[in-house]
């Protein structure tokens, strides 16, 4: 998706589960700082940290062609390349403990981050059409010009106050526009009884997951 000099990308995947996928594992992952490496973090977290992803989805389809299958949807900034360089950095560990539920992905000690990254490239689908709001703008521009407009009303409610040093007001915001920008805060929102809810019955079944009593 382009807008000038801009670009947005997307990617669609699709993996099937092993017949013993353990899924609350695979959400666990997601949700949750103890079953992240570092558990420092959690998923959104880290995500922030790489920059470069708008939105992440995972979940579970089932069909008679291809039976319980996980299904990855991600937009972001840059290149697939890129993308997929930082996509390595969320570890081994992490990227394992969910498409090592998919039959096919390497696991193991011999596995690396990138092994997985690679065969996480080749489940991708083609996507015949997508939106994006903002396609000429990156996650820095719209966090830099979200922090720039904070920062100008608050310059605005001081001015508004009345003060005989305007200058010493202008001095201060212009030195609070130089500043650095803060990472704006991702949100993640993850369903922790995937196996136990409805709509999963029929792929809960399939996979054998025992439902709590």
């Amino acid at each position: 998706m382009k807008d000038g000099d801009r670009e947005v990308h997307e990617f669609t995947g699709m993996w099937p589960l092993k017949p013993d996928a353990d899924l609350v594992k695979l959400t666990n992952t997601l949700a949750f700082h103890e079953f992240w490496n570092p558990p420092e973090l959690n998923f959104a977290e880290a995500t922030t940290l790489l920059g470069l992803i708008r939105a992440g989805r995972w979940f579970i389809g089932t069909s008679v062609d291809f039976g319980p299958t996980l299904y990855f949807v991600a937009q972001f900034d840059s290149s697939l390349d890129k993308y997929f360089d930082d996509f390595a950095l969320n570890g081994r560990e992490n990227l394992e403990a969910v498409w090592g539920q998919c039959i096919g992905c390497p696991t193991g000690p011999d596995a690396t981050a990138r092994d997985m990254v690679q065969y996480i490239a080749r489940g991708q689908i083609k996507t015949l059409a997508c939106y994006d709001a903002f396609p000429g703008l990156s996650n820095s521009q719209i966090e830099k010009q979200a922090d720039w407009y904070t920062k100008t009303q608050n310059f605005q409610r001081a001015v508004a106050k009345g003060s005989d040093k305007i200058q010493d007001l202008v001095d201060t915001f212009l030195s609070e526009l130089a500043k650095p920008f803060p990472h704006v805060r991702s949100a993640a929102a993850i369903d922790t009884d995937v196996a136990d809810q409805p709509q999963y019955t029929d792929v809960a079944e399939r996979l054998g997951v025992k439902k709590a009593a």
